[in-house]
Parts: structure tokens; sequence; C-alpha cells
């Protein structure tokens, strides 16, 4: 699992609030913060907490941080399980496409993941075949976008209407996404699902249990077909990555 141990970190904290101690953490971490549907925040920090990349949903998209202090109080304030570990190469390279102006927004109001066109609400890529720094990644996310059963901002069908923001996808279309992004298994690939199925926590539309013939008094057949088709709204199942982690 990629939950680390926070509390021992925020006990570690209150103890001691000088900088210094965060020396004693063997891992990076990177605080994944959302806010609402539309705005969104993702933190992340390296092991010395002394540079902190924030990848927002409005301009300039990504900002990079070298206050101990402010880093610190943010670790303090944030939820445990927004809390997950990445690479110091990792944040490197994030950091690098942050000050390169690599950091995109698409059309509908939310960041692409950096190292990708498709990894987002949008996509920010010209044709199907272009694709981002994170070729492998981004295929997935590309293949998701085009997933053949959905639901657009404010479609209504069998049933259902999508009220969000964000277009909606067949449950069966968010588990081909998360096992594409699974077999990919880089640290890239656990951090797009986890902020996709773990933080965004997207819900997704499949058909009703089958319909029994009790359910069925009292309707036409026509009338009972059409019940028994409609669609439900259920939560996205969360992700796990297949890439073994330790954190003791």
């Amino acid at each position: 699992m990629f939950v680390l141990h926070f509390r021992t970190l925020r006990v570690r904290l209150m103890q001691d609030c000088r900088i210094s101690k965060l020396s004693e953490m063997h891992v990076p971490i990177a605080v994944l913060l959302f806010v609402g549907h539309v705005t969104a925040t993702v933190l992340i920090a390296d092991n010395t907490m002394s540079k902190m990349l924030e990848l927002t949903t409005r301009r300039p998209f990504c900002h990079v941080h070298t206050d101990r202090g402010k880093i610190r109080n943010m670790l303090l304030s944030s939820d445990p399980r927004r809390v997950r570990q990445i690479s110091d190469e990792s944040i490197s390279k994030l950091v690098e496409m942050c000050q390169n102006n690599q950091v995109h927004s698409s059309h509908q109001g939310g960041f692409i993941y950096p190292g990708t066109k498709w990894c987002g609400p949008g996509t920010i890529a010209r044709n199907f075949t272009d694709l981002g720094y994170h070729t492998k990644e981004d295929m997935c996310c590309r293949d998701h976008d085009n997933c053949p059963n959905n639901l657009l901002r404010g479609e209504c069908r069998q049933g259902i209407c999508n009220d969000s923001p964000f277009t909606r996808s067949h449950c069966d279309c968010d588990a081909t996404f998360r096992r594409c992004l699974q077999n990919v298994n880089t640290e890239s690939a656990n951090t797009i699902g986890a902020i996709f199925f773990n933080i965004v926590q997207v819900i997704c539309f499949k058909e009703r249990s089958p319909c029994s013939q009790l359910q069925r008094n009292g309707y036409t057949q026509a009338e009972s077909d059409e019940l028994c088709s409609q669609w439900k709204y259920r939560p996205s199942e969360k992700y796990v990555p297949l890439m073994s982690r330790s954190f003791e």
C-alpha cells in the first residue's frame, strides 16, 4: 500500500518543530490535496522538506516552494490519507517541468499531470497520437478519455444525469484504466492512479442488477425492460499499486 505512517510523522513534527528533525525520514513524501471538483491542488515535497511543488488548476498551474516552515505547516495540517511516497528523482523531474513552464491546464478547468497530455480533465494533445513524456501512462489516460460508454456533462441517459463538470465513464472503462496503470506500474502511473481513484474519488455508472420477476410485476414487458436496463452510479474501486513498497 502507498499510505505512509503519517501519524508517526505528525508526532515527530509536533514534538519538535525544528525542520532539522525531518531529516530522520528515510523516504520523500507527496501530499495530495484536492478541494472540491473544480479547484484542485497537489503538493509534492522531497525528503528533506527543502523543496515542494504545488500543482493547481489556476495559472501558472505550478509553484515551487522552498520555505521549510510553510512546507512543515502544510504537512501538519494535511489529511493522512493525502500522503504518498514519491522518489527524489520523480520530484526533481516535476520541479524541472514546472520551472520550464511545462505544466498545463485543460479547457475543463483541471491541471494535466506533468509529462502527460491526456491525464487530467480534458486533454492538451493536438491529435490522437500526440503523447507526453510519460508515454505508457498517457496511453492509459488517452484510452480512458476515449471510452465509448460515457456520460458527457449535463447529459441524461438510462435514468441518470451527469450534473458534474466532468465526463462520467462506465465502471468497465474505469476498471480498464485502473488495470492499465497498474500494469505500467511506474511511480508516475501509481501517482496518477492514486489521484484519480483515491483522492478525487471518482464515481462511475453501471447497469442495475437484473430484475426479478417479482420486480417486474405490474409493468408491461416494455416498461419493465426499460426500468431494469437503467444505470446507477457507484464509487470506482480504490487504486492499489502492484509495485511492492516498504515504509519501515
